[in-house]
């Protein structure tokens, strides 16, 4: 099962491999080619207009968690990505999956994800160039995530005002029932028989 976070706004898709980089040192010292594997990033951008690749190093992961202090956010959805590739799981999802949405049929899917649109938020974000790539229908496909997130973003809003009603009348409730509680508490007192003094011993 896929993981998901909140949408977190980086813009970017980041996918993780291993690559056989020849390592200098030990070929020299043993005299024959010797390789390593190295850890890279490949960073695409939705629509596939720009691809980048960059080796994992404590600088790009100390970027991701906390930010360069300059021009670039963190992005704890690459951090938490590259911790799950690390760990064999499945990379979690930066908004919501198109495989989840209903309202894509398969060859609608297949087509997004050739044009390397991921998820329903990068589809209704879509720029022309992107469009292009999704063909005939492409359009119609992009209002139609924008409509799906609108409806969802409204039903949000009509959850929270539900939730919200709910504990209001559980607190006007709580409310009153401790008024009533006091004011039997009250009646009982006023009801309760008073006690009698012992009468003073005349000298």
């Amino acid at each position: 099962m896929v993981n998901m976070m909140a949408e977190e706004k980086h813009g970017f898709y980041v996918d993780f491999e291993l690559r056989p980089e020849e390592d200098r040192e030990q070929t020299i010292a043993q005299g024959m080619p010797i390789f390593k594997d190295v850890e890279f990033a490949i960073i695409t951008m939705p629509g596939g207009g720009l691809v980048v690749d960059k080796q994992i190093t404590e600088e790009l992961l100390r970027e991701w968690r906390h930010g360069d202090n300059r021009r670039k956010p963190p992005s704890p959805f690459a951090f938490t990505a590259y911790e799950a590739w690390k760990e064999g799981r499945e990379a979690p999802v930066n908004g919501t999956d198109l495989k989840n949405w209903p309202g894509v049929t398969p060859a609608q899917l297949k087509t997004c994800q050739n044009a390397t649109i991921r998820t329903i938020q990068d589809l209704a974000s879509a720029n022309a160039d992107t469009i292009r790539k999704l063909g005939m229908g492409g359009v119609a496909m992009v209002e139609k995530a924008k409509s799906y997130l609108d409806s969802a973003e409204s039903n949000k809003a009509s959850e929270e005002v539900a939730s919200l009603k709910i504990k209001m009348e559980s607190l006007v409730e709580a409310i009153n029932k401790k008024d009533r509680q006091i004011e039997d508490l009250l009646e009982r007192l006023e009801n309760a028989p008073k006690k009698r003094g012992r009468p003073r011993k005349e000298e």
